[in-house]
């Protein structure tokens, strides 16, 4: 399948090496997406009250958080690079307090 791909790459559109560290890991398991709602975030994936001011010590991503998508699902495993991107910026922004 040659889904969202860049045209300008071959032989296989979707597939591209990935050069420049720094490299990060996780196990990706199949599963199902449940959901397009969930919390309000910020950019910093701070979790939003309902003034839209953030909860101190409360972060969310994944299909924790609203899709940054706004309800529509544009081709399967969409929802992985949001959940990675803002897991990342959320463990660093929430490590940031600790110091």
């Amino acid at each position: 399948m040659r889904l969202q791909g860049d045209p300008d790459h071959g032989p296989n559109p979707c597939v591209a090496p990935i050069l420049k560290p720094p490299f990060f890991a996780v196990e990706v398991v199949p599963g199902s997406f449940g959901t397009f709602a969930g919390l309000t975030t910020d950019g910093r994936a701070r979790v939003l009250d309902g003034t839209g001011t953030p909860i101190p010590g409360l972060w969310a991503a994944g299909t924790d958080s609203a899709s940054v998508f706004g309800g529509h699902y544009p081709a399967g495993g969409i929802n992985l690079g949001p959940a990675l991107t803002f897991g990342f910026i959320a463990g660093r922004d929430a490590a940031e307090g600790l110091q």
